[in-house]
């Protein structure tokens, strides 16, 4: 008796964690590219890679963080506040180095971003 009770604690307890687990994961969002650009592949690296990968993918397309940091815009924004807001603070930390006469201004009540986000950058 004793068994079958642990059993169906421990199938409660794995069902609980994966209903927390899948909706943890919905709510992170979807970056899309609006269109086949380098600088739209810049911009969805920055919100969505590590910091290696994010550099990887600059070397790559021959781009310098700081020319990156100073003239890479996503969705009418700065590349290092692009990646700040979709919560990659290693890509912004690494970008801010080398932003020129910048203040960063953060709205502390904002909502994180859910569902799809179509990217652009120019």
């Amino acid at each position: 008796m004793a068994i079958a009770n642990r059993r169906a604690i421990m199938r409660t307890l794995l069902l609980i964690c994966c209903v927390l687990t899948s909706s943890a994961v919905v709510a992170q969002p979807q970056y899309v590219a609006a269109d086949q650009s380098m600088e739209t592949a810049l911009c969805i690296s920055a919100a969505t890679d590590k910091k290696a990968d994010f550099k990887q993918e600059l070397r790559y397309n021959r781009v310098g963080a700081a020319v990156a940091a100073n003239k890479l815009v996503c969705n009418d924004m700065p590349v290092a506040s692009f990646a700040f807001q979709a919560g990659n603070t290693a890509v912004y930390q690494h970008l801010k180095k080398y932003v020129r006469g910048h203040v960063d201004i953060q709205d502390i009540a904002a909502k994180p971003l859910q569902g799809s986000v179509m990217v652009q950058g120019r």
